[in-house]
């Protein structure tokens, strides 16, 4: 009895030892952490959720999406005798071998636009085969970083479901029914040239960035008087109509936010979905580098946006409210202040009039309000407002456009900051086109429809009329990749060849041009939808000669550049030196260094009349930078990938706030029917901190239909709530209403699936600590450690994360997936936390729910030099490295699991299943032969790319030379649009991350107090709001809302 009382007595004084953790409140990853919920902690406090190989398989709705893990990338690669190559010669970037050698990668120029964002890449092959998408360095417009949809587009080649060759839909005589059969493309021309012959010929697509493209459209409608109609889900025709309204100008403009020192956001996402939020990611973070002088954002959000939760200063609206915000803006300037050449204007005051208590009707400070617009005035030439996005298709929209226009020309920013000059050609979109399109068909004006790269079958609600009016078309043929929900009205489906297996050029923005070169031979019996046009034209005999005298699209392409890009740019070379270093290199072209400012058209703006009160609750559309306009929807990495705020992954949702949720007596996961203007979604609640009380939120681009059988039936349609107003579209401010029903949905949120405890995890200061300190919220706790140390005598790697660049875009989590061929496992798992990422976003809430500040901190593998895993894992399946890696052996791994148990990041991830097993072909020839396949039963992890660092040195030893910083890139580091990621050799002190492991005042280690000395640094989030932060300045300290010099 005294031994046992004795042991209890050492346990009590070694727990007394042990250090004490010092719970931080101030962050919060969910509303259950912040109102410290008993199922919240008890969830946490559990290491392993429920395993699912106990769980009984027969649930409804769950096992139709089984077959989702056939889309991780997890089995051996495949044989490269099979790979047909491009007959046309392709260049590849920096180097030119004189044959593909087995094993080497090869890079490929190319660039990618899905109909709005633009950006230069390079297609990683292996022997012969394309299996990642890479940033290409340097480029003028995107620079570095891609996007979340250019890295998964990948998958959609390698689509199982893509169609293999032409096909005819047998319709009866009310086209009621669909009958899909093949044909031969010599018959399916026969018909087509017969039908083009008798006139009325329109082509709809979508925006085209090509400029040969464009020349070849437009060549094939002087041919056969043909009308090209343009337009896009997503479009940007607000910004269009507005600058022309204001200036005359039919153009989306370039936006330059590197040059603004004041940023100020209407609902315009621009780091997650708007125009190009890839470049503007980049731009941003640019202006952001040199923190004393960094930009400030200022994001009014009627959805919780990327930008928002970016934001120094984020005030919350509700859609209806957008124009309001502008007025007020603007009669603080112009009345208040009486600021500006305008404020003399009668007229203009007259229309400023009814927008004198715009910061009461926001229930924003007045003070912070007029703060505000005596930034943008104290920046004029370099201060910026944008407005835009399906978020800000309200009634008012036109006229939004107008005033953000009529601000910016006051604040002298329009030719700085707003290049009209300087924006992408194509962007030439229009509801109003696609409204007027419909009616032509209506009345029989149109005989050939030709659809390309667009959907309207799937985002044009069932009272737009598009299904009654396609159905008067004699003949319609689509150029899509399956018979989607646009396709089953086609006559004809000519599947036009994948990106990557077509030449293209593009022009991404005014004056920088790319050439898009195929990395591998069409694979199926499909053919471009270019060479469709010019085929047809040749069987005619109809349009200029350049349409009809050329075999392929590939001689065309080069005949054009050689005619309109080579007079411009070739520098005196000759023609083939010019196209081989336009091949090399990705582009050719420099970004506009600006452009004159012009004449605003005053009675654009004095026209102005303010919106009537709205009460009740109003619709937010918005749009995903996982989903976007639902193309993509068949790509499971997508439906996989944790939205970057709300973290849900699966589905969509329409968000409420907290107030609402109490109001109403509604949970999370509660399912409401959802009514706007007659009709009804049912949809689970979701409820979002940081919204509008009178605001319901729900992201587009869900509930296909056709999309194939990852993307059929994932969430709802919410396109069916858009409506159209004199030719325009209205996707917000519109009066909704919601009813509970007894109905539970679960949304899988992976937020609180790997908690650290409340510990001091991400680490944010405001500009005003970090100018008196610039260690301002640096923990430095007490360490403490049983280890005796390493030594690196080569190598040793480590990495650098800045949490003040992060966006948290999540694009290197889909980069780090491409990579490391890691699966996917579909929502069920989700659920019980078994997501397989290495690399995971943790997002963080600040404050009070009702007004919500985030930060996002990136969270892999941290290769400590203690590692805790190392020590507990019976078979050494996991050690440690000479160069500082934590390493795996998969062959070795039995699946204790203790590794994870021990792991205080939570980075480890168990193969529950078997996944490689079931993929289906052709997508396993999208894998990374240079990482190893992991079984059922197998720990996994981040490597640091151990694969890339061991061919850098293979590079280095066969060029007779050492390493140096720079050549090794992690695949989460190219894909980072912000820069946000270093990575290089701790040992080497000329190294970009030893020095900021060594100077950089803002660095911590995670969870530094229990000394597992790991080798990833974070720096700190600064935010630029003139507030100032009470407390210990260590971390646990809270500024106080609304203090604001």
């Amino acid at each position: 009895m005294s031994e046992h009382h004795d042991h209890d007595h050492d346990l009590e004084m070694k727990k007394a030892l042990r250090p004490k953790v010092e719970r931080d409140t101030k962050y919060w990853n969910s509303l259950e952490q912040w109102s410290n919920d008993p199922e919240f902690n008890k969830i946490a406090s559990t290491e392993f959720q429920s395993s699912p190989l106990r769980e009984s398989d027969d649930e409804g709705g769950w096992a139709r999406r089984e077959f989702l893990k056939l889309m991780g990338a997890s089995l051996a690669m495949a044989s490269a005798g099979c790979i047909r190559r491009p007959v046309q010669k392709i260049v590849p970037y920096n180097k030119q071998p004189e044959e593909v050698t087995l094993g080497m990668a090869n890079y490929y120029t190319s660039a990618y636009f899905d109909g709005s964002d633009a950006l230069g890449v390079l297609v990683k092959t292996r022997e012969g085969r394309p299996i990642k998408i890479e940033a290409n360095p340097g480029h003028p417009f995107s620079v570095s970083g891609l996007s979340i949809r250019s890295q998964a587009s990948l998958l959609s080649m390698y689509d199982p479901e893509r169609l293999k060759g032409p096909q005819r839909n047998l319709f009866n005589e009310k086209k009621s029914n669909s009958q899909v059969i093949d044909v031969k493309w010599e018959d399916l021309d026969k018909k087509v040239v017969e039908q083009l012959k008798k006139g009325d010929v329109v082509i709809l697509s979508g925006n085209v960035a090509s400029p040969a493209t464009r020349a070849v459209i437009g060549d094939f409608a002087q041919g056969f008087k043909a009308k090209h109609v343009v337009w896009e889900a997503l479009s940007n025709d607000d910004v269009r109509e507005g600058q022309k309204a204001s200036y005359g100008d039919d153009v989306v403009p370039a936006f330059r936010f590197d040059k603004a020192k004041m940023i100020v956001s209407i609902d315009a996402d621009f780091l997650g979905t708007w125009i190009s939020p890839t470049a503007f990611t980049n731009q941003f973070v640019e202006g952001r580098k040199d923190i004393k002088n960094m930009s400030r954002l200022v994001s009014f959000d009627s959805n919780y946006s990327l930008t928002g939760a970016n934001a120094d200063i984020r005030m919350k609206i509700k859609p209806s409210q957008q124009l309001e915000v502008v007025m007020g803006l603007l009669h603080e300037i112009i009345v208040k202040k009486g600021a500006s050449s305008q404020a003399g204007n009668s007229a203009v005051k007259a229309a400023l009039a009814p927008f004198a208590d715009v910061a009461k009707k926001l229930n924003v400070e007045p003070a912070l309000f007029a703060k505000v617009a005596a930034d943008l005035w104290a920046n004029q030439g370099t201060s910026l407002v944008v407005a835009g996005g399906i978020t800000t298709l309200t009634e008012k929209s036109q006229e939004l456009q107008v005033a953000v226009n009529f601000l910016n020309s006051i604040l002298g920013n329009d030719g700085k900051t707003v290049d009209h000059n300087g924006g992408n050609k194509g962007d030439k979109a229009s509801h109003a086109d696609m409204a007027a399109l419909i009616k032509d068909m209506k009345d029989g004006k149109v005989k050939t429809l030709i659809i390309h790269r667009v959907n309207p079958g799937f985002v044009l609600g069932a009272d737009m009329g598009f299904a009654e009016a396609i159905k008067k078309v004699d003949l319609v043929l689509y150029t899509g990749d399956r018979i989607d929900e646009t396709g089953v009205f086609a006559d004809y489906i000519t599947p036009d060849n994948h990106a990557l297996e077509s030449w293209s050029d593009m022009e991404l923005a005014s004056g920088v041009y790319s050439i898009c070169q195929p990395s591998i031979r069409p694979m199926y019996d499909t053919r471009s939808f270019q060479l469709s046009l010019m085929t047809w034209a040749y069987l005619a005999s109809v349009g200029p000669s350049r349409l009809r005298d050329y075999e392929t699209f590939y001689d065309y392409l080069r005949v054009f550049w050689k005619s309109d890009i080579f007079p411009k740019h070739g520098k005196g070379q000759g023609f083939e030196d010019f196209w081989q270093t336009a091949l090399q290199k990705g582009y050719v072209g420099e970004i506009s260094s600006g452009s004159s400012s012009r004449s605003f058209k005053m009675d654009a703006f004095t026209s102005i009349k303010p919106a009537a009160a709205k009460e009740g609750f109003e619709l937010a559309l918005y749009s995903t930078s996982q989903h976007g306009d639902g193309s993509l929807a068949n790509v499971s990495w997508l439906h996989e990938l944790p939205d970057p705020v709300t973290k849900a992954v699966w589905d969509n949702y329409v968000m409420v706030s907290l107030a609402t949720a109490e109001k109403h007596g509604l949970k999370q996961a509660t399912v409401v029917e959802l009514t706007v203007g007659g009709k009804t979604l049912e949809l689970p609640v979701l409820i979002q901190p940081g919204l509008h009380d009178d605001v319901l939120a729900v992201a587009v681009g869900f509930g296909r239909t056709r999309a194939g059988k990852v993307g059929n039936g994932i969430g709802q349609n919410a396109f069916v709530f858009v409506t159209a107003k004199d030719g325009k579209a209205v996707a917000a401010g519109t009066a909704a209403s919601f009813k509970k029903t007894s109905k539970k949905y679960e949304i899988a949120i992976t937020q609180g699936h790997h908690t650290m405890e409340g510990r001091t995890i991400a680490v944010e200061a405001t500009l005003a600590d970090y100018n008196k300190k610039k260690s301002t919220g640096i923990p430095h706790p007490h360490v403490w450690s049983i280890w005796s140390g390493h030594e690196y005598s080569g190598h040793k790697w480590g990495m650098a994360v800045d949490l003040h660049t992060c966006t948290g875009c999540s694009s290197c989590v889909i980069a780090c997936q491409s990579e490391n061929n890691i699966p996917v496992v579909g929502k069920r798992y989700v659920l019980e936390g078994r997501e397989m990422h290495w690399l995971r976003i943790d997002r963080y809430y600040i404050g009070n729910p009702e007004n919500a500040e985030a930060v996002f901190q990136p969270v892999m593998c941290q290769h400590c030099d203690n590692a805790p895993c190392e020590t507990v894992c019976p078979v050494l399946a996991t050690v440690h490295s000479d160069e500082g890696l934590n390493d795996m052996v998969y062959n070795r791994c039995v699946g204790t699991r203790y590794c994870a148990n021990n792991c205080p990041y939570k980075v480890r991830r168990f193969n529950w299943f078997n996944y490689a097993k079931l993929i289906e072909k052709p997508m396993h020839m999208a894998l990374n032969p240079s990482v190893g396949v992991r079984t059922r039963g197998v720990m996994e992890k981040c490597t640091f790319c151990v694969q890339r660092i061991q061919d850098a040195k293979t590079v280095a030893r066969n060029e007779k030379r050492q390493l140096k910083d720079g050549d090794v890139k992690v695949a989460c580091q190219t894909a980072c649009p912000a820069g946000g990621i270093v990575f290089g050799d701790l040992n080497d002190p000329n190294s970009a991350v030893a020095k900021i492991f060594k100077t950089e005042e803002r660095g911590y280690a995670l969870l530094e107090e229990w000394h597992a000395a790991p080798s990833v640094r974070y720096l700190s989030k600064i935010r630029n709001n003139d507030k100032e932060s009470t407390g210990d300045q260590k971390g646990h300290g809270t500024a106080k809302q609304g203090e604001h010099s």
